[in-house]
């Protein structure tokens, strides 16, 4: 292209010159005409050279001209047409990335479809560099570009014959699995069908079976109707048989009440004795009851004894207390504890008291409140309870006031007596300094007076005969001087004879009191 403006340049200048040389020769001749014909055959050379100089630049017109066509411009002048050519070797490079990227996309597809085979890759290699040696050409012109377009174009061949191989390798390795499976496909058919026969046999049987479990449901919902109206029947029957003993219950406890409380307005006759005294042996300060193992008792259960002319025990005067030592089949031995009155001892036919035992089932008591045994002020309940249960009794029922327990057992018609301690009965022998009570005290001695009322109430409904701590004390010969003995876990019973039987007397000593019986001569 260089060449080529050099020859226009050439040839514009060649014209230039020629009119120059034209005009000087017409001056020349003007001037010269004298010299005409030495200037005449002058004049013929210069044409001559004019014509040759203005065919070589026609000529190169022309080359330029056919280059022109040849590399496709369509802009005539010298630097609009190199500006086209720029530009359309930009967009070839462009071009060519998209084709990489284009050969890059179908190689990645034809590799996840299953292509092997390093001559592929090879190929693809051979392309990318063939469009990097065209893009990068430091002397890019038309030879050097086709040659990498053409060594590009030989690549992307073998390319595409490699996927076209692989495609072909890939479409019978399809048709060969499209075989293998449509011979498993036959045969997962089949098997289909079988199954739908049996499915369908299943299907047939399981229906008959469903038609006779229908029958049967039906047969059982009439039966279930039936049922129903047997049990409402039923229920109703019920109902107004529950009523019927709930009216009944209320009547027999309004009725237990009513005779409670005709007994409790005769002060001396209050209970039934549970034994007497069959024989008393005041050298070893013992006594025989008629209370026997079968009835229940058991041995270090204490009895008070009272007159056998009593005219309803227990009254206010007891003889005094016993405990059992032994228990027989046919009679028990007690130790005297304590005689009231020695004017008053105990004698054979004396009646035995229990306030809580009875030879058919244990009196039940239910303690309710503070229980001051010793009146020091503060609550012995426990004592009170070992003190029941070793006389044979037990406390079904414990409302204990704040900061001495909870609430346990339940109020029945089948507790006889409910303890309860009156302050003003058995004022404290102290004061006990509680100091300054906390909201939360306050608020939980309101919650137990409101119980206490309440348990109260409940237990005058059952019919359950209230008794004071300090009769309940006098009953069991509590003495405040003696302390409160537990549950005995176990009696040696010839440790309690060597105890309560006098010691047998040596010759020694049976000699030394006949010797001092002997009479004085």
């Amino acid at each position: 292209m260089a060449a080529s403006s050099n020859e226009s340049q050439g040839l514009k200048i060649a014209v230039a010159v020629f009119v120059t040389l034209t005009v000087i020769l017409a001056v020349t001749s003007y001037f010269l005409y004298s010299s005409y014909s030495r200037s005449e055959g002058l004049l013929a050379s210069e044409a001559d050279k004019a014509s040759k100089a203005q065919r070589n630049a026609d000529e190169a017109l022309n080359q330029y001209d056919e280059i022109r066509k040849t590399v496709g411009t369509k802009a005539a002048e010298f630097d609009s047409a190199k500006t086209e050519v720029a530009k359309h070797l930009k967009t070839v490079d462009e071009r060519l990335a998209a084709v990489v990227n284009s050969v890059n996309a179908a190689v990645a597809r034809a590799q996840a479809a299953g292509a092997k085979g390093t001559e592929l890759e090879d190929s693809v290699q051979k392309a990318r560099l063939a469009v990097e040696s065209f893009r990068k050409e430091p002397n890019k012109n038309y030879i050097s570009a086709l040659d990498r377009l053409v060594e590009l174009m030989e690549n992307l061949a073998l390319v595409d014959a490699e996927l076209a191989a692989n495609e072909d390798a890939l479409k019978k390795n399809l048709e060969s699995a499209t075989s293998v499976a449509k011979q498993q496909i036959d045969v997962q058919a089949k098997s289909a069908d079988d199954a739908k026969a049996d499915l369908e046999a299943e299907h047939n049987k399981h229906e008959q079976e469903r038609q006779v479990l229908l029958t049967k449901v039906d047969q059982l919902t009439t039966d279930l109707d039936q049922a129903r109206t047997e049990i409402a029947n039923l229920t109703t029957q019920l109902r107004q048989v529950k009523d019927e003993d709930t009216t009944r219950i209320s009547q027999l406890t309004a009725i237990v009440r009513q005779i409670r409380d005709q007994a409790e307005q005769k002060e001396n006759v209050l209970d039934r004795p549970d034994g007497k005294i069959t024989y008393v042996d005041f050298g070893t300060n013992e006594v025989h009851v008629n209370v026997t193992r079968s009835q229940g008792a058991r041995p270090q259960m204490k009895m008070t004894i009272f007159d056998a002319n009593a005219p309803g025990i227990p009254t206010e005067k007891p003889k005094g207390n016993i405990v059992l030592t032994q228990v027989g089949d046919k009679f028990s031995i007690g130790q005297i504890v304590k005689t009231n009155s020695p004017i008053e001892p105990m004698r054979v036919g004396d009646i035995v008291y229990s306030p809580t035992w009875s030879p058919n089932d244990p009196m039940k008591f239910a303690l309710i409140g503070k229980i001051d045994v010793n009146r020091d002020g503060k609550d012995d309940r426990d004592d009170l309870k070992r003190m029941i249960q070793a006389a044979g009794g037990i406390v079904e029922y414990d409302l204990p006031p704040p900061n001495s327990g909870k609430e346990s057992g339940k109020l029945s018609a089948l507790v006889a007596w409910y303890v309860t301690d009156d302050p003003k009965e058995r004022p404290p022998l102290r004061e006990v300094y509680e100091g300054n009570k906390s909201d939360n005290s306050i608020a939980a001695e309101a919650l137990f007076q409101q119980r206490f009322g309440e348990v109260i109430k409940e237990a005058r409904l059952l019919g359950i005969r209230p008794m004071s701590l300090g009769r309940l004390l006098a009953y069991l010969g509590y003495d405040m001087n003696v302390p409160v003995v537990g549950q005995a876990e176990g009696v040696n019973a010839p440790a309690l004879r060597r105890l309560t039987e006098p010691k047998p007397k040596s010759d020694a000593q049976k000699a030394a009191e006949a010797a001092e019986e002997a009479p004085t001569p």
